[in-house]
């Protein structure tokens, strides 16, 4: 056969181009014109499809996984930014010696201590009184749950230095008094302080204050005392800040799910999910109305579900021990994790206890506030709370549950993302200052103001 130069030479441009156009595809920038290549290829027959072409394969898989793989970031989304404090430009510093005694009782765990605690220094500086450190209801029947177990307690009279005067125990002196009770509301006021709560201590010197919530409802707005406002601000962001004993084991924790997780990049989602609140505010049936407060296990399953979650998911709980009930969720979802899966078998037995305390409710407080994605399956102060620590430190990534009738529904990413966060209707942001730059949302797209 005669050699044709010019067919060899038209052979090799072929070629070449074949194989430029093979790199373009397998490592050029994915675009919206080659995600619809790939759906489109897909839906084609085996005749159209050259499967023995591991040259052709190779390239629309790595599209395939990419374009996987950039759909699963817009679910963990990018961090907002993290908040900067605005409290004490109205702070001024002690100076005059205090008079009598100030104690307080905390209960119902950290999501409601930092509160408490806030509304006892607020009251303490106003009353000009010294503040005994906080007690922790029912510490004395339950493992490290006191109050320096659970929180850094030289931090926490560092930061109030100059603010309050804060002291381990009573004087020899007041020992012997037995300290009145006196009822303390949320938010307390000025108002309320002269009125309700000055007499009483005028007349005894020693108080014992107990907190209680009038109703659910919390001020977002400025408090027209700027002093009151920024102490409440100065203690539950930076004066009450969990343990070394809490850090370590939450970090421990984390670690495990987030080893769980190796499919998803060591991203996880934290579910605030206990039975027995959901027994109590009745959301334990599947069936439920369109508007709920509480999603029990098969809600939460569905509604991650439908957001796009993959099934291999890693999710963290914070009930302790499981329960049935949970089932429909491990279902859909079985990399599923609590306390009692998660803890360091030798510390299991010092720390798991009822599965209720103040100590395992930190625990979860900790990962929630640390995990990627932050789902309430309650509505009530642990949500507010945890999200406000996520706020303030840009883990805005705040998923609320939705319930749809329709089985073939998908929510909108957008939808799903809390109120906390893209309305701003959060105290949390009356502490800390507003950044100039952009919202970022949970898909990690902006929002311009």
């Amino acid at each position: 056969m005669q050699f044709d130069m010019r067919q060899a030479v038209a052979g090799a441009l072929t070629i070449g181009m074949v194989i430029m156009l093979l790199n373009m595809i397998g490592n050029g920038p994915l675009s919206p014109t080659s995600e619809d290549m790939i759906v489109s290829s897909e839906g084609q027959s085996d005749a159209s499809m050259p499967m023995g072409d591991e040259r052709l394969q190779e390239p629309m898989l790595r599209i395939r996984k990419h374009t996987v793989r950039h759909e699963s970031l817009k679910l963990w989304g990018l961090p907002g930014p993290v908040l900067q404090p605005c409290w004490g430009k109205h702070i001024a510093s002690v100076t005059k010696r205090t008079w009598g005694h100030i104690l307080i009782k905390l209960s119902n765990g950290p999501h409601y201590h930092s509160s408490q605690v806030a509304d006892a220094v607020v009251v303490s500086r106003y009353l000009g009184a010294t503040l005994l450190l906080p007690i922790i209801k029912g510490a004395a029947k339950e493992p490290n749950s006191n109050f320096d177990k659970i929180y850094d307690v030289n931090t926490f009279i560092m930061s109030l230095e100059g603010v309050i005067r804060v002291v381990g125990r009573l004087p020899d002196d007041a020992r012997s008094v037995t300290p009145t009770l006196v009822k303390v509301p949320y938010g307390v006021t000025p108002e309320y302080i002269e009125d309700n709560i000055r007499p009483i201590f005028r007349k005894k010197g020693v108080i014992q204050l107990a907190p209680f919530f009038p109703n659910m409802s919390v001020k977002t707005e400025k408090d027209s005392n700027h002093e009151m406002e920024e102490i409440r601000c100065l203690v539950m962001y930076k004066a009450l800040r969990f343990s070394s004993q809490v850090r370590k084991l939450g970090e421990h924790l984390l670690s495990r799910v987030r080893e769980a997780a190796e499919s998803a990049g060591g991203h996880f989602v934290a579910v605030d999910l206990r039975v027995d609140l959901l027994e109590q505010k009745g959301c334990m049936k599947f069936e439920g109305s369109k508007k709920k407060k509480c999603f029990n296990a098969y809600d939460v399953g569905t509604f991650l579900a439908r957001l796009g979650f993959s099934s291999d998911t890693a999710i963290y709980i914070t009930q302790s021990r499981w329960n049935h009930s949970l089932d429909p969720l491990k279902d859909k979802f079985p990399n599923i994790y609590t306390k009692e899966y998660s803890m360091p078998f030798n510390e299991e037995k010092q720390i798991f206890y009822s599965g209720n305390t103040q100590f395992e409710k930190a625990i979860d407080f900790y990962i929630c506030t640390h995990s990627d994605v932050f789902i309430p399956a309650i509505s009530g102060m642990f949500y507010l709370s945890v999200a406000g620590e996520r706020i303030a430190t840009g883990k805005t990534q705040i998923l609320v549950p939705t319930v749809k009738e329709d089985l073939s529904y998908h929510v909108q990413l957008s939808d799903a993302v809390s109120r906390y966060v893209t309305r701003k209707k959060h105290p949390v942001y009356s502490c800390f200052c507003q950044t100039s730059s952009e919202n970022v949302t949970l898909n990690g797209e902006t929002d311009a103001e």
